[in-house]
Protein backbone atom coordinates (compact mmCIF):
# COMPACT_ATOMS: atom_id res chain seq x y z
CA UNK A 1 0.00 0.00 0.00
CA UNK A 2 1.41 3.42 -0.92
CA UNK A 3 1.06 6.38 1.40
CA UNK A 4 0.14 9.76 -0.01
CA UNK A 5 1.42 12.83 1.79
CA UNK A 6 -1.22 14.99 3.42
CA UNK A 7 -2.27 18.20 1.77
CA UNK A 8 -0.84 21.20 3.54
CA UNK A 9 -2.26 24.66 3.67
CA UNK A 10 0.07 27.56 2.84
CA UNK A 11 1.17 29.72 5.74
CA UNK A 12 -0.37 33.13 6.14
CA UNK A 13 1.30 35.95 4.27
CA UNK A 14 3.57 37.81 6.63
CA UNK A 15 3.16 35.20 9.34
CA UNK A 16 6.33 34.51 11.30
CA UNK A 17 7.44 30.89 11.33
CA UNK A 18 7.54 29.46 14.85
CA UNK A 19 10.96 28.70 16.30
CA UNK A 20 11.32 24.96 16.61
CA UNK A 21 13.77 22.14 16.36
CA UNK A 22 14.42 20.72 12.89
CA UNK A 23 11.45 18.66 11.75
CA UNK A 24 11.81 14.91 11.46
CA UNK A 25 10.95 12.98 8.33
CA UNK A 26 7.43 13.42 7.01
CA UNK A 27 5.13 10.53 7.80
CA UNK A 28 2.60 9.96 5.01
CA UNK A 29 -1.04 9.43 5.92
CA UNK A 30 -2.30 5.87 5.51
CA UNK A 31 -3.95 5.30 2.16
CA UNK A 32 -7.69 4.65 2.44
CA UNK A 33 -8.63 1.28 1.01
CA UNK A 34 -10.37 1.55 -2.32
CA UNK A 35 -13.27 -0.86 -2.62
CA UNK A 36 -13.44 -3.62 -5.21
CA UNK A 37 -16.41 -2.54 -7.30
CA UNK A 38 -17.00 -6.12 -8.44
CA UNK A 39 -17.94 -7.16 -4.90
CA UNK A 40 -21.52 -6.62 -3.79
CA UNK A 41 -21.90 -3.60 -1.58
CA UNK A 42 -23.72 -0.38 -1.09
CA UNK A 43 -22.53 1.92 -3.85
CA UNK A 44 -23.91 5.02 -5.47
CA UNK A 45 -22.77 6.46 -8.78
CA UNK A 46 -23.49 9.96 -9.98
CA UNK A 47 -22.17 12.70 -12.19
CA UNK A 48 -22.06 16.27 -11.02
CA UNK A 49 -20.85 19.71 -12.00
CA UNK A 50 -18.02 21.38 -10.15
CA UNK A 51 -18.57 25.09 -9.53
CA UNK A 52 -15.91 27.83 -9.39
CA UNK A 53 -15.49 27.46 -5.61
CA UNK A 54 -14.85 23.70 -5.86
CA UNK A 55 -18.30 22.67 -4.68
CA UNK A 56 -19.53 19.40 -6.16
CA UNK A 57 -23.15 20.00 -7.13
CA UNK A 58 -24.68 16.77 -5.82
CA UNK A 59 -26.57 16.71 -2.55
CA UNK A 60 -27.82 13.15 -3.05
CA UNK A 61 -24.40 11.56 -2.67
CA UNK A 62 -23.80 13.46 0.60
CA UNK A 63 -27.21 12.39 1.86
CA UNK A 64 -26.53 8.77 0.92
CA UNK A 65 -23.19 8.88 2.78
CA UNK A 66 -24.95 10.55 5.74
CA UNK A 67 -22.22 13.22 6.00
CA UNK A 68 -23.31 16.09 8.25
CA UNK A 69 -22.15 19.70 8.70
CA UNK A 70 -18.96 19.76 10.74
CA UNK A 71 -17.92 16.19 9.85
CA UNK A 72 -14.17 16.08 9.28
CA UNK A 73 -13.01 14.88 5.88
CA UNK A 74 -9.68 13.51 4.77
CA UNK A 75 -9.04 14.30 1.11
CA UNK A 76 -6.23 12.52 -0.69
CA UNK A 77 -5.30 12.15 -4.32
CA UNK A 78 -4.62 8.94 -6.21
CA UNK A 79 -3.24 9.68 -9.64
CA UNK A 80 -5.78 12.17 -11.02
CA UNK A 81 -8.74 11.25 -8.80
CA UNK A 82 -9.66 12.51 -5.33
CA UNK A 83 -10.53 10.11 -2.51
CA UNK A 84 -12.59 11.60 0.31
CA UNK A 85 -13.43 9.84 3.55
CA UNK A 86 -14.94 10.93 6.84
CA UNK A 87 -12.27 10.66 9.53
CA UNK A 88 -11.71 12.30 12.88
CA UNK A 89 -8.21 13.42 11.81
CA UNK A 90 -9.47 15.02 8.57
CA UNK A 91 -8.25 18.52 7.80
CA UNK A 92 -11.39 19.63 5.96
CA UNK A 93 -14.95 19.95 7.26
CA UNK A 94 -18.36 19.51 5.72
CA UNK A 95 -20.05 22.86 5.26
CA UNK A 96 -23.48 23.77 6.60
CA UNK A 97 -24.89 23.04 3.13
CA UNK A 98 -24.81 19.40 2.02
CA UNK A 99 -22.07 19.72 -0.59
CA UNK A 100 -18.53 18.36 -0.73
CA UNK A 101 -15.93 20.99 -1.63
CA UNK A 102 -12.66 20.08 -3.36
CA UNK A 103 -9.84 22.37 -2.21
CA UNK A 104 -8.08 24.39 -4.91
CA UNK A 105 -4.86 22.39 -4.56
CA UNK A 106 -6.74 19.15 -5.25
CA UNK A 107 -8.65 20.68 -8.18
CA UNK A 108 -5.40 21.85 -9.77
CA UNK A 109 -3.59 18.54 -9.16
CA UNK A 110 -6.50 16.55 -10.58
CA UNK A 111 -6.88 19.00 -13.49
CA UNK A 112 -10.54 19.69 -12.69
CA UNK A 113 -11.85 23.01 -13.98
CA UNK A 114 -14.90 24.94 -12.86
CA UNK A 115 -17.93 23.88 -14.86
CA UNK A 116 -16.58 20.43 -15.68
CA UNK A 117 -18.37 17.22 -14.80
CA UNK A 118 -17.00 14.62 -12.42
CA UNK A 119 -17.97 11.00 -11.85
CA UNK A 120 -18.76 10.28 -8.20
CA UNK A 121 -18.45 6.78 -6.76
CA UNK A 122 -19.63 6.47 -3.17
CA UNK A 123 -19.09 3.31 -1.16
CA UNK A 124 -21.55 3.63 1.70
CA UNK A 125 -20.16 0.66 3.64
CA UNK A 126 -16.63 2.12 3.57
CA UNK A 127 -17.78 5.76 4.00
CA UNK A 128 -15.66 6.77 0.99
CA UNK A 129 -16.31 9.05 -1.97
CA UNK A 130 -14.09 8.88 -5.05
CA UNK A 131 -14.20 11.83 -7.47
CA UNK A 132 -13.05 11.09 -11.02
CA UNK A 133 -12.48 14.06 -13.39
CA UNK A 134 -13.69 13.92 -17.00
CA UNK A 135 -10.26 13.08 -18.44
CA UNK A 136 -10.00 10.05 -16.10
CA UNK A 137 -13.46 8.82 -17.11
CA UNK A 138 -12.53 9.26 -20.78
CA UNK A 139 -9.38 7.16 -20.26
CA UNK A 140 -11.35 4.43 -18.44
CA UNK A 141 -13.96 4.32 -21.19
CA UNK A 142 -11.33 4.34 -23.92
CA UNK A 143 -9.62 1.33 -22.33
CA UNK A 144 -12.94 -0.47 -21.83
CA UNK A 145 -14.05 0.20 -25.40
CA UNK A 146 -10.72 -1.18 -26.62
CA UNK A 147 -11.51 -4.44 -24.82
CA UNK A 148 -15.03 -4.41 -26.29
CA UNK A 149 -13.59 -4.09 -29.78
CA UNK A 150 -11.26 -7.00 -29.07
CA UNK A 151 -14.15 -9.09 -27.69
CA UNK A 152 -12.56 -9.33 -24.24
CA UNK A 153 -15.12 -7.48 -22.11
CA UNK A 154 -17.66 -9.12 -19.79
CA UNK A 155 -15.94 -12.50 -19.73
Amino acid sequence: MTGIPALTLPSRIGAREPDSAPAGPLVPLPMPALPDLAVDGQRRFSTALLDASGRIQDRGIVTALDWKPGDRLLITQIRSSAVICRRSDGVFRMTTKPYVVLPASVRHSCRVLAGSRVLLVADLAQDVLVVHPEHVVHAMLRDFHTTLAAGEADQ
